[in-house]
Parts: C-alpha cells; structure tokens; sequence
C-alpha cells in the first residue's frame, strides 16, 4: 500500500515538473528568426534586418574602424497579433528649432 502511495506521488511530482519547467514557446513573430529578434517587452520587439551593400564602396581610413550598420524595424503586439511599425521623419521646421 505504501509502494502505491509513493508511486502516485513520484508521478504527480513528474507531471508538475514538466509542465512547470517547460520552456514557453517562443514570443516573436511568425518568420522571424530568433538571431534577428530583440524583445523589448511583451508588446514591442526589434527586428534586425541587414541590408545589402549597393553602389560602389567609399572606403576612408575611418570607415575601415566601424562595423557596417545594421537596419531593422519595431514591431508591436495588438489583439490581432503582431503588426510592423513604420517610423516617419517630420519635416525640419524652420529655423533650427526643428
């Protein structure tokens, strides 16, 4: 009678410990890959996105000390999944002011 006791015990510890050490699945958007994907919050990520050089290469003694830029975009989560956001510069107002 012990031995059943012990046994449903180990397995009821078994099933918590799966379900509670489990990892979740993975908060990003679909066709993201994890390299590319900085989460912000739960709502709001960082896509890395790095564009192809085009055009001829300006080298300059500088330029040869950086690493080349890296694009990307925001995107944020809504009631309908995530949605891509699109940041637009303002125009430069007059004077220096903007």
């Amino acid at each position: 009678m012990k031995n059943l006791a012990y046994a449903s015990v180990a397995v009821l510890l078994l099933i918590y410990s799966y379900s509670s050490l489990s990892a979740d699945p993975p908060n990003r958007p679909q066709g993201v890959e994890a390299k590319d994907w900085i989460q912000v919050s739960d709502r709001l990520g960082l896509v890395l996105a790095k564009a192809e050089p085009t055009g001829p290469m300006i080298t300059s003694p500088q330029a040869l000390l950086l690493s080349p830029p890296v694009g990307g975009y925001f995107m944020v989560k809504g009631s309908d999944g995530w949605a891509r956001l699109i940041v637009i510069e303002p125009f430069k107002g007059p004077g220096g002011a903007g």
